[in-house]
């Protein structure tokens, strides 16, 4: 029932935002509020056991991609840079504004994996460098980077005024880390 009840939250989100009652909830699933509150102490308790979640998510598929033995560093960077979780709709512009807005534990948390969880990246660009598939860069410099790149991309506001989805987005901003935007090798010594 848990699982459900989560997977309806999260429907009613992606239809309404935060602003679903526990009243439209019930109503969606066909069962009494009460059984709600048999498993959930109250919408902000929901909210933050499926921002949980999709955190987990996220560095599971990480951990998953870094553990990867068939792909090199420039692949695992790629994958692991362009991760959003399946279920919570990070990249859903009015989502993020009122997560920001309405729950701000939760925007907390979105936030610290944005701005703080970066040792898989760390991890895959030092074997990158050890194995000679990226050029030797001062990797924290790299990592800053990448970390006001991705708030960057992050910002609802940001997202509101741009005419690209957030996917693509972030396959703009991985491509053009890992691959600048010049169109030839050459041009960099200029």
């Amino acid at each position: 029932m848990k699982d459900r009840l989560q997977q309806a939250a999260l429907e009613l989100i992606v239809k309404k935002g935060l602003r679903f009652t526990m009243n439209d909830l019930a109503t969606r699933l066909g069962i009494s509020k009460r059984t709600i509150y048999e498993h959930f102490d109250s919408k902000e308790q929901m909210i933050g056991v499926i921002v949980d979640e999709a955190i987990a998510e996220v560095k599971q598929k990480e951990k998953t991609i870094y553990e990867h033995q068939g792909w090199n560093s420039v692949r695992k960077l790629k994958e692991v840079l362009c991760i959003l979780p399946s279920g919570l709709h990070i990249g859903d512009v009015r989502l993020l504004s009122e997560m920001k807005r309405f729950a701000p534990e939760e925007w907390k948390k979105i936030d610290r994996l944005l701005q703080e969880e970066w040792d898989t990246v760390t991890a895959i660009v030092h074997d990158g460098i050890a194995n000679g598939e990226l050029r030797p860069v001062h990797v924290p410099t790299v990592i800053q980077i990448m970390r006001g790149a991705s708030a960057a991309i992050f910002d609802p506001e940001f997202l509101i005024h741009s005419t690209e989805s957030l996917t693509s987005a972030i396959h703009t901003m991985v491509d053009t880390i890992l691959y600048g935007i010049t169109n030839r090798e050459d041009e960099r010594s200029v």
